[in-house]
């Protein structure tokens, strides 16, 4: 059978068909407001190892994860007072932050430095479906390792479109990245300048501490 694809914006029908996907363990693929992202519930550890598979990723490198709002991300990650200063003013926005872990985030989703990856991306259907979920949904690119991302439906390859259950269509969007900000120390360290990076800039430079 294959996936249920959703037109036309936000719906109750939407919503309840891909958070129903999440919690039986299925794959669905939603817009960002960056590119295309395919995810699952963070927790489970079957829905995490088929996405490695299909997507050629390798299993000791961890997923970031959407949350609704901040308050959800801090009972994920550990704030800082300059990460949270940050993250209030841009977010939502296409940014990811790599956080130190917190309490409830399964040993798979943690990176070998006890980190993890937090995304509130600034679209409207991706903050409802984190909202309607209430639980973080992994987020990773429609691609397969070292391919270029998906940034329109009617690009899907065949292998992500038979292996997921909902498929969300938002409309073709513009690539670019998101700009990820390290925050693991006082200080952020920028690992990518990506969308936003003009904008968050000279913030970063007077919230060092």
């Amino acid at each position: 059978m294959g996936a249920t694809v959703f037109h036309g914006g936000l719906s109750k029908k939407m919503l309840d068909a891909a958070t129903k996907a999440l919690r039986d363990g299925e794959l669905i693929i939603y817009p960002t407001d960056t590119i295309y992202g395919i995810g699952c519930d963070m927790r489970n550890g079957k829905a995490l190892e088929k996405l490695n598979r299909l997507k050629n990723r390798p299993s000791n490198k961890p997923f970031s994860f959407i949350c609704n709002n901040i308050s959800e991300a801090a009972q994920y990650a550990r704030l800082s007072n300059a990460a949270h200063r940050v993250m209030k003013r841009f977010l939502p926005g296409p940014y990811t932050f790599i956080l130190p872990v917190g309490s409830g985030v399964p040993k798979k989703m943690t990176s070998a430095e006890h980190t993890v990856g937090i995304r509130i991306p600034n679209h409207f259907i991706t903050l409802e479906l984190a909202k309607a979920f209430g639980s973080p949904i992994i987020t990773t690119s429609v691609n397969l390792s070292g391919d270029a991302p998906v940034c329109a439906i009617g690009d899907l390859p065949p292998e992500f479109t038979s292996a997921v259950s909902v498929i969300i269509d938002g409309g073709p969007l513009e690539y670019e990245p998101s700009t990820i900000i390290n925050f693991v120390g006082e200080a952020p360290v920028v690992e990518r300048e990506g969308r936003g990076f003009a904008e968050i800039k000279p913030f970063l430079e007077t919230h060092q501490s």
